[in-house]
C-alpha cells in the first residue's frame, strides 16, 4: 500500500513539474504580432470634442513586416467607420494578425472621428484622400487595397472619386457600409430619440450625413462623376444581431422592418450599385470586421504587376493639380433636393418612445392589445438604470428579468441597453417604471409579436409652386387588416422635425389624420425632413393599440 502510494506521489509530482513548461510551449506556439506603430512625424489634426475618442487624426500606423511576405500583394490599408479609431482593427480582434500571416503589409489611419465628434463623408474623405498619397509614397509608390468597415467604405469612395485619390488605390473592399444610408441615423433625429442622442452626442456630422435622405443625394452626387468606380469595389453584409438582448439587437429589430440587417446597416444598404457583392453571411456589425471574414474577402483582394506600379506612377505623374492635392470643397447641393420619388414598405410591428427622465422613479405608459403572444422591449438610456419592472393593467407590480449590456451601434454610442421581454402578456395599459439616480434620457422600441399586420406607403414628390418655389409633398397610405382591426378608430399622427444640420432642429407642427390615405406637405424642399409616424386604434375586440413608422426625406 505504501509502494502504491509512494507511487502516485511520484506520478503527481512528475505531471506537476511539467506544467509550466507546457503552458510555455503552449505560449510559444501562438502567433506574437507586434502592434502597429506611428508612421514617424506626422503632422497632427486637431480633432472636435464631444465622442470621448482621444486619438490624433491624421496619424497612421504601420503594422509588423509579414515573415512570408506575399509576392506583388498591395499594401492594405484599413479604415475604420462611425465613431472608431484605428485601434480597433488589432485590439480585441484577429484582423491584423491575420492579413500579416497572410503575408500582406498593412496600414491603418486615423480620420477625425478618432479625435472627437463624428465627421461627415466630406471632411473624412479629404483627410483620407491625403493620408492615401502619404501611405502610397511611403510605401514606394505600390498600389493600395484599401478595407473599410461601416462608413468608412462611404468616406473611402469620397476620398478616392470626390477627392481624386483613386490612382493610388487598385481595389476596395468594404464591410457593411451604408452605402445607402442608415436607418438608424434617421430614427436619431426622430421626435422620440432626440433627447438621448443628443444626450450622447450621437447627432454628429456623421450621423446627420448618415440619414437616408442626405445619403440619397450623395449617390446621386458621386455615381454621376467618371471617377466613381474607376477603382473595383467588393461588398461584404451580414445578417446576424448576437443573442436576444445583445448590445445590437435594438438596431436589428428596428432594421427588421427594412429586411435584412447586421443590427447597425441593412443588406441591401451594404451594397453598391457599381461594386460586386462578395458574400452576404451570419455576421454582425462588430464581426464582421473581425478576422473570420477576411478568407472570405481576401481572394478579392489580388496581386500587382510591375506594369501596373509603372503605369499608375506615369498617370500620377500627368494627373493635374487639382486632382494630386485634396483641395476640393463639399457639395453645394441640398440634402433632399432629388424630385425622383422614394417609396418604402415598412411592415412594422414596432412601438418607439422616449424623451427625459427625471431623478427617482419614472412610469412610461406601454399599451398591449389582445393576441399579442410576445413583448419584447429594447430600452436605451445615458447610464445603466437602478432598477426596471413592470406594473400591469391591475395595478400589480411584475419583477422581470433585465439583460442588460452598453450599446454598440455606433449611432447611440456607449449608451446603457436594456432589454425586457413579457410572454402571453394581459392586454390593456401597463407601465414601465424605470429608477434612475439622477436626470436621463430615454429612447425605447417595443417589438409586438402578433398578427396586426400593419403596411405604409410612403411616397415623397417635390413640386413647384408660386414665384418658383418647391414644397415637398408626402403621400403615405396605410394598409391595415381589417379583420383585426376595426379601421373607423384609426388615429395618425405626423410629428416632423425640418433638419438643416447638426445644431439646426426645427420641430413642425403636428398633423393628425384619421382615414387610411394621407396627403402631408413638409415645407420647402431644402433640407432634410424627419417625419415620426404615430399610428394608434382598436382591434375587433376594442382593446388599444399603437404602432411607429421613421422616415426621412
Amino acid at each position: 500500500m505504501r509502494f502504491i502510494q509512494s507511487l502516485r506521489l511520484f506520478v503527481f509530482l512528475f505531471i506537476v513539474s511539467f506544467v509550466p513548461s507546457l503552458a510555455g510551449n503552449a505560449h510559444a506556439a501562438k502567433s506574437e504580432i507586434p502592434d502597429p506603430v506611428p508612421a514617424g512625424d506626422m503632422v497632427s489634426i486637431s480633432g472636435k470634442v464631444g465622442n470621448d475618442n482621444n486619438e490624433t487624426p491624421g496619424e497612421w500606423y504601420i503594422g509588423a513586416e509579414p515573415s512570408n511576405p506575399k509576392s506583388n500583394a498591395p499594401v492594405l490599408l484599413f479604415v475604420q467607420g462611425l465613431n472608431s479609431t484605428a485601434q480597433v482593427w488589432w485590439e480585441d480582434n484577429d484582423m491584423y494578425q491575420k492579413a500579416v500571416e497572410a503575408g500582406y503589409q498593412t496600414a491603418f489611419v486615423q480620420l477625425y472621428d478618432a479625435g472627437g465628434a463624428s465627421a461627415d463623408m466630406w471632411d473624412n474623405g479629404q483627410l483620407l484622400a491625403d493620408k492615401i498619397v502619404e501611405i502610397y509614397h511611403y510605401f514606394n509608390k505600390g498600389p493600395l487595397a484599401i478595407v473599410a468597415h461601416s462608413k468608412g467604405g462611404v468616406d473611402t469612395q469620397t476620398a478616392l472619386a470626390y477627392y481624386g485619390a483613386w490612382p493610388y488605390v487598385n481595389q476596395v473592399i468594404t464591410l457593411s457600409s451604408p452605402h445607402h444610408g442608415a436607418e438608424l441615423a434617421d430614427l436619431a433625429y426622430s421626435s422620440w430619440a432626440g433627447w438621448l442622442a443628443d444626450l450622447l452626442g450621437g447627432q454628429g456630422d456623421g450621423t446627420y450625413s448618415l440619414q437616408t435622405a442626405y445619403m440619397q443625394d450623395f449617390r446621386n452626387t458621386i455615381d454621376a462623376m467618371p471617377e466613381a468606380y474607376y477603382n473595383s469595389y467588393y461588398t461584404l453584409g451580414g445578417t446576424d444581431w448576437g443573442p436576444m438582448f445583445s448590445s445590437m439587437w435594438m438596431g436589428g429589430v428596428y432594421l427588421s422592418q427594412y429586411g435584412d440587417n447586421d443590427g447597425v446597416v441593412t443588406v441591401a444598404s451594404s451594397r453598391l450599385p457599381g461594386g460586386e457583392e462578395v458574400a452576404v453571411g451570419d455576421w454582425n456589425h462588430t464581426s464582421i470586421r473581425t478576422g473570420v471574414t477576411f478568407p472570405v474577402f481576401e481572394p478579392y483582394v489580388g496581386s500587382v504587376t510591375q506594369s501596373q506600379v509603372t503605369a499608375l506612377t506615369a498617370e500620377e505623374e500627368q494627373l493635374p493639380p487639382s486632382r494630386t492635392k485634396s483641395d476640393k470643397k463639399k457639395p453645394s447641393f441640398k440634402p433632399g433636393a432629388s424630385e425622383k420619388p422614394v417609396t418604402v414598405h415598412p411592415e412594422t410591428d414596432l412601438w418607439v418612445y422616449g424623451g427625459e427622465l427625471a431623478s427617482g422613479v419614472n412610469a412610461i405608459p406601454v399599451t398591449i392589445e389582445n393576441q399579442v403572444k410576445e413583448l419584447r422591449v429594447n430600452l436605451l438610456t445615458s447610464k445603466k438604470l437602478d432598477r426596471v419592472y413592470w406594473v400591469d393593467p391591475q395595478g400589480k407590480q411584475v419583477t422581470v428579468d433585465v439583460k442588460t449590456g452598453k450599446d454598440e451601434t455606433g449611432i447611440f454610442r456607449d449608451a446603457a441597453y436594456h432589454g425586457i421581454q413579457l410572454t402571453n402578456p394581459k392586454p390593456g395599459e401597463w407601465e414601465l417604471h424605470l429608477e434612475t439616480n439622477g436626470e436621463d434620457a430615454y429612447l425605447l422600441v417595443a417589438e409586438y409579436e402578433s398578427n396586426l399586420n400593419l403596411d405604409a406607403v410612403l411616397k415623397k414628390s417635390v413640386e413647384k409652386v408660386a414665384q418658383g418655389m418647391k414644397k415637398k409633398q408626402l403621400a403615405a397610405q396605410l394598409k391595415v387588416n381589417e379583420k383585426q382591426i376595426d379601421k373607423n378608430s384609426l388615429k395618425v399622427t405626423y410629428k416632423i422635425n425640418k433638419v438643416e444640420g447638426t445644431e439646426k432642429i426645427k420641430p413642425l407642427p403636428a398633423e393628425v389624420k384619421k382615414n387610411l390615405n394621407h396627403s402631408i406637405m413638409l415645407g420647402d424642399a431644402d433640407g432634410i425632413h424627419n417625419v415620426t409616424i404615430e399610428i394608434e386604434g382598436k382591434t375587433k375586440e376594442g382593446y388599444l393599440f399603437k404602432r411607429t413608422i421613421v422616415r426621412s426625406f
